[in-house]
């Protein structure tokens, strides 16, 4: 697969795997690194007998794309992001719940 399949299949598939567990808890930073070391093993073409080189650093993949990098989110932020959405909604939509 090319680098660019790999990276659509990357945005669009994998990142959203965890995305329900992380919108209702906090995820650990040992759990948070575990997939962002699998995001990253799959975006090169690796796996755990066959190891491969990364050319970019995970850092620089995960730049928005106006300031040169390919726009993946960053796992971290992306759960402190979804946490704040559902305090946000119990603050102004109080009969929500």
């Amino acid at each position: 697969m090319s680098f660019g399949g790999r990276l659509i299949l990357l945005k669009s598939v994998l990142s959203f795997l965890p995305v329900y567990a992380l919108s209702f808890f906090r995820a650990l930073a040992g759990i948070i690194s575990s997939i962002e070391s699998i995001l990253i093993k799959k975006n090169w073409g690796g796996s755990e007998d066959n190891k491969k080189i990364a050319w970019v650093d995970w850092v620089s993949i995960c730049l928005r794309k106006e300031v040169g990098g390919l726009g993946v989110w960053r796992l971290k932020e992306f759960n402190i992001a979804l946490l704040g959405k559902w305090c946000w909604r119990c603050l102004v939509d109080r009969e929500g719940l």
